[in-house]
């Protein structure tokens, strides 16, 4: 029998000083889903993919970098990019998101 349990998203959510915060949510052998957390102008530098990644906003604001340019999103946006895009992201408010990747 498999028991189910609920988990809150913002469980043990914290923000660090000066560096992203990044949470293993979930983990299998063909996905990974991790939470992200910036305080307020803190950014994750554009770099070159390695793979294909939806990244969705839980929290707050933020300007994500891809291979065609800059989209600001807010709560409940998402991006998804193939797994050769570059990526970054540079939050505009307290910013917490939710990267799924496989």
């Amino acid at each position: 029998m498999i028991t189910i349990t609920s988990k809150n998203i913002f469980d043990n959510q914290k923000f660090l000083g000066d560096t992203p915060a990044k949470d293993l949510i979930y983990k299998t052998g063909n996905f990974k889903i991790m939470r992200i957390s910036l305080k307020k102008g803190l950014s994750i530098p554009v770099h070159q993919g390695t793979h294909v990644v939806v990244f969705f906003v839980l929290k707050g604001k933020g300007v994500f970098t891809s291979g065609s340019g800059e989209v600001e999103l807010g709560e409940n946006e998402y991006i998804s990019l193939d797994e050769t895009e570059p990526r970054g992201i540079r939050s505009l408010e307290d910013l917490v998101v939710l990267a799924i990747r496989d």
